[in-house]
């Protein structure tokens, strides 16, 4: 009974912390292929709610912000006003504000820089289900794999674009299959609800 009296304080914080988790990291399954071979149809994902922003708990209203994206992010969108994609749905951080984004033949340039990319052996992504659709070339791309095949895709080439202010350019890690910003253009800051911290794959990986 001491100990509990002593240490009523940190039991409660504890308990509210345990309370609000649900709130702030929440667990989602893949339904489409668009990051293939990153993540599979069926895999689990667990996003950071409060990656960028906090907020009132169950709510859209911002207490403030606790971080920007950063290149490479694998974030959680939500763009409300377009006609398909009114749902949650997951992409790439890929331009962020400020720079010019273009794409070349599935490479991507940013301010006329490329960014890194180099061919893997796509012998090695063998373990992806007949039934997902993948590209004839894997890459690692800046660290995280992307996958196309070489003049299937119109969207294959993007013309220069200049992110503004609070902009990102976001795109799948399955290029062909993939409707992103070479489709809707460029996403707002407050499309992006949070960050995927950790995936449960339904299959075995190789890295």
């Amino acid at each position: 009974m001491i100990w509990l009296k002593r240490n009523s304080r940190a039991l409660f914080l504890v308990t509210i912390g345990i309370a609000l988790l649900p709130a702030y990291l929440r667990a989602y399954v893949l339904a489409g292929p668009s990051d293939i071979p990153t993540v599979l149809i069926g895999d689990k994902v667990i996003v950071n709610h409060a990656a960028y922003s906090l907020k009132v708990p169950y709510s859209d209203v911002t207490v403030f912000r606790t971080g920007s994206p950063k290149r490479g992010d694998f974030v959680l969108l939500r763009l409300g006003n377009h006609p398909r994609l009114k749902s949650a749905f997951f992409k790439r951080i890929i331009g962020l504000p400020g720079e010019v984004i273009e794409i070349s033949d599935n490479q991507v340039f940013i301010d006329g820089n490329r960014l890194p990319a180099h061919p893997l052996n796509a012998a090695d992504f063998a373990w992806v289900p007949k039934s997902h659709p993948i590209g004839s070339e894997v890459h690692d791309e800046d660290g995280h794999w992307i996958t196309f095949t070489p003049g299937k895709s119109e969207l294959g080439s993007h013309s220069p674009v200049r992110l503004r202010d609070r902009e990102y350019f976001v795109l799948g890690d399955n290029r062909d299959h993939s409707e992103d910003s070479r489709t809707f253009g460029p996403v707002p800051e407050t499309a992006v609800l949070g960050r995927v911290i950790a995936t449960f794959p339904t299959g075995p990986r190789v890295r």
